[in-house]
């Protein structure tokens, strides 16, 4: 998750703790073809009185810690908070082109330090109060004021915040940041709060208290139940300043297993698997169920340890040739992934020349490895983790493999050299479609997802240099070299470019999703049909 820059010039987002991302862990790229507007779905499903339906029935894997838009990583529920607060600006679906959101225009000063954004007209916070520029000023103000909040870093750029008039905003930079848009429009992103929820409920905690169960955005649903451990409910806005959404109702429960999900939803019970359906399941869908996938920017890779029983850069290498997809990628994901071409994701840079993995290298002297993987994303990182072990074996290293609690496996940077294992695999997520947001979030000295704390300063230098380009091929050439370092170092290796699988009954429609913005549908626009 990072919208802003890193390194020598600007404060370091990835700090962030995301302990969101992975599973991810961890939101797009031009030419994406993600978008899942699903026409001709069948024959729709009727109430009593002749009407489609308007309440969707979906779950997540896990609870959400917050609903504040200002402290939480939890990818499942990003659904959810984008359904009731909203940005200034966002992706459009299926791609990463930029447009507004709550700001209907903008421009940037020449020197690229000034962003004066015109707000949209009409719009009012879920308790009836009109939005003015002051309203998104106080905003944004709570997540630079306040350090503890996790998303904090997203505006640190940010040198002061003028109020011109009830429908300008003005936003002056400390210096030219290329990605500030992109930062912006990522599902972790600025998101605007009712002065309600921020003043009268400010607590003394900054109304995080508050903003953990309750709400007050502008978009299209407002949270009308937060049953933590449970589910939640999104009803429909009738105040709200866009096109209305198409349904009444969005029913979210908490079913942890993904066998049981599956289940649900064929019986009826649920009407969607937004996430974690096992790949090897995908040939047979029952009658009545619909399969779309779609690019979420997330890249599957194998960081190595090189802080423990890996220091030695022969015994890595010989690793990173036991480890080649080649050999696993199709069992693994079916036809629902592509071999790494680099460290990024194909849809936010396409390498000229792919990444090649050596042949070969002895194994002598290598101990048995561990393989390890996030709790949270068992359904797939399980299997590739077999796979994985099976290869390494066929090579002459022994390995065993199992999951981990997302903080258990964030610690392990602290103390590399003591952590229980030695190679970490996730599906690693950035926070939006700049190639920054990865490069500084994973493999960036100090990155928040960087899973052993590797360091590379020339690898830095070079993804500081890149942060401050505004022309994208020669950003995106420094950002390839930068990881190239770290590639013949044999820290990181590029697996997989994963396309994420939603698993649906078929009398739903446009299930519109965003590259940049993982594991969701954008609630707004499903519809029955």
């Amino acid at each position: 998750m990072d919208g802003g820059l890193t390194g020598a010039r600007f404060p370091d987002r990835s700090a962030a703790l995301a302990p969101w991302r992975m599973c991810r862990v961890a939101a797009a790229l031009a030419g994406l073809a993600a978008v899942l507007a699903v026409a001709g779905c069948g024959s729709g499903s009727a109430n009593s009185s002749g009407n489609l339906t308007k309440v969707l029935r979906i779950a997540y894997q896990a609870d959400m810690n917050t609903f504040d838009p200002d402290n939480g990583f939890e990818v499942a529920g990003l659904g959810a908070i984008r359904a009731a607060y909203e940005g200034l600006v966002q992706y459009e679906p299926g791609t990463t082109t930029l447009t507004g959101l709550l700001a209907k225009s903008w421009t940037i000063s020449p020197d690229g330090i000034t962003y004066t954004f015109t707000l949209q007209s009409g719009v009012r916070f879920h308790d009836g109060t009109p939005m003015t520029s002051q309203s998104v000023k106080d905003s944004f103000m709570r997540r630079i004021n306040d350090q503890t909040l996790a998303t904090s870093y997203f505006l640190a750029n940010v040198k002061s915040i003028a109020t011109p008039d009830p429908q300008t905003l003005m936003l002056t930079l400390s210096q030219p940041q290329p990605s500030l848009l992109d930062g912006l429009a990522s599902a972790w992103g600025p998101k605007v709060i009712g002065p309600s929820a921020l003043k009268n409920h400010a607590g003394t905690d900054d109304s995080k208290s508050y903003l953990n169960e309750h709400e007050d955005g502008t978009g299209p649903f407002q949270l009308t139940r937060f049953a933590r451990g449970q589910g939640y409910t999104l009803q429909r806005f009738n105040g709200y300043w866009g096109t209305p959404p198409k349904l009444n109702t969005i029913d979210i429960s908490i079913i942890p297993d993904i066998g049981q999900q599956i289940l649900q939803l064929q019986s009826g019970a649920i009407d969607m698997v937004e996430h974690g359906y096992p790949f090897e399941q995908l040939k047979n869908i029952p009658s009545g169920l619909t399969v779309v996938s779609y690019h979420d920017l997330g890249i599957e890779t194998a960081a190595i340890n090189t802080a423990g029983k890996l220091k030695d850069i022969n015994a890595r290498r010989a690793v990173a040739a036991a480890l080649n997809p080649q050999g696993w990628l199709t069992a693994a994901f079916g036809t629902y992934a592509d071999p790494a071409l680099s460290l990024f994701p194909t849809t936010m840079i396409k390498a000229p020349t792919p990444y090649t993995y050596p042949s070969g290298g002895s194994s002598s002297g290598i101990p048995s490895l561990t393989i390890a993987y996030t709790a949270d994303d068992v359904a797939t990182q399980s299997r590739v983790a077999d796979l994985l072990i099976a290869q390494m074996h066929s090579a002459g290293i022994e390995s065993s493999a199992h999951a981990v609690p997302l903080d258990q496996a964030l610690a392990y940077a602290k103390n590399p050299a003591a952590a229980p294992a030695d190679i970490y695999i996730s599906n690693n997520l950035p926070d939006d479609a700049d190639p920054g947001s990865a490069a500084t979030l994973f493999y960036g000295t100090g990155g928040g997802v960087n899973w052993f704390g590797y360091s590379n300063p020339g690898a830095d230098n070079l993804f500081t240099q890149a942060s401050t380009l505004t022309d994208h091929s020669q950003r995106d050439s420094l950002y390839l070299n930068g990881t190239q370092l770290v590639l013949s170092d044999f820290a990181f290796l590029p697996l997989a470019s994963i396309r994420d699988v939603i698993v649906y009954k078929g009398h739903w429609c446009d299930l519109n999703t965003i590259p940049a913005v993982p594991w969701n549908v954008s609630l707004n626009t499903v519809r029955a049909c």
